[in-house]
């Protein structure tokens, strides 16, 4: 079967569910340029853990998916992403700094707002845009959309117990960037990856951000990232 995911064509064949389900609005016509498809290595290494055949298929054909996009001048961001004003604004970190718990206040703050993908968007960075897009490997919620959105801006949570958003420089924004995306192992995949995140860090605002879980975390980060405050 044909998909479209983030402006690549591909070829994937999902057989139980959960894939079948979340790629069904990915479906498309024409030609592939890659096949997704889990990599025995892939579906050894989550067999302990994931005793389901449909979550270990999800889990397998995303891996593959995150790997097989970059030589396409693309790339995933472990992160949530919300749209609003037409814009996307993606937070990310390490597991358990409550990215979806953030995005949600958005939702909750910002009615017209809505999650993009809330596990592994993917950045598009072109010469005339920067575009975020949703894929159908959306994490445990598996909230996504179909779409790509121009990319307003990139926070990387930290645990916290007040509200405070700060910009970083370039190279921190290059390390925390690579810290939450797949690193190629061959020599030419990762000056690849390193050339397109050359790009976000000089043409898109990155920050550090420690919140609360309460309302007013979701209106200090819109009010800072739209550029209306600081």
């Amino acid at each position: 079967m044909i998909y479209e995911i983030a402006g690549l064509k591909l070829e994937m064949f999902p057989k139980y569910g959960r894939l079948m389900h979340q790629s069904e609005s990915y479906r498309s016509s024409g030609v592939p340029v890659m096949t997704v498809k889990p990599d025995p290595y892939d579906e050894a290494r989550v067999v302990m853990d994931r005793p389901s055949e449909s979550e270990r298929e999800y889990i397998c054909c995303s891996a593959a998916f995150c790997r097989g996009i970059i030589p396409y001048g693309r790339f995933f961001l472990h992160a949530s992403a919300v749209v609003y004003e037409g814009e996307a604004y993606l937070f990310s970190g390490p597991s358990g700094t409550g990215k979806s718990t953030h995005t949600e206040l958005w939702r909750e703050r910002f009615p017209q707002s809505y999650i993009l993908n809330d596990d592994k968007p993917v950045i598009w960075p072109e010469e005339d845009r920067i575009t975020a897009w949703g894929t159908p490997f959306a994490g445990k919620t598996n909230l996504q959309v179909n779409r790509g959105v121009p990319l307003k801006g990139i926070c990387f949570l930290k645990q916290g117990d007040e509200n405070r958003i700060w910009p970083v420089t370039e190279d921190t924004a290059l390390a925390l960037l690579l810290n939450n995306t797949y690193r190629p192992k061959s020599n030419d995949g990762m000056n690849r990856l390193l050339d397109m995140m050359e790009q976000i860090v000089t043409r898109i605002n990155i920050y550090e951000m420690t919140c609360t879980r309460g309302m007013e975390a979701a209106e200090l980060a819109y009010q800072v990232m739209k550029g209306k405050r600081f």
